[in-house]
């Protein structure tokens, strides 16, 4: 039981992706004003989300489903 908790937490990480930031303010009197800041990050989908939303595997992941429950 411990072996499958483990093998679906790694399949559950996030896979990490590019990482953009960007900064503007506006200077006034050797001071920041409107300071804005934007961190955006694009990650891939792991395989197990892309496994059970993607249309490609919705029938292999049905099949999973009740095979396991079936079994249990």
């Amino acid at each position: 039981m411990i072996r499958v908790i483990i093998i679906l937490l790694m399949l559950m990480q996030p896979s990490f992706g590019g990482c953009n930031y960007s900064a503007t303010a506006d200077v006034i009197n050797d001071k920041l004003v409107n300071k804005k800041e934007k961190y955006v990050c694009e990650e891939d989908k792991s395989f197990f989300v892309t496994f059970w939303t993607s249309e490609k595997w919705v029938r292999p992941a049905t099949y999973t489903f009740l095979f396991i429950l079936e079994n249990l």
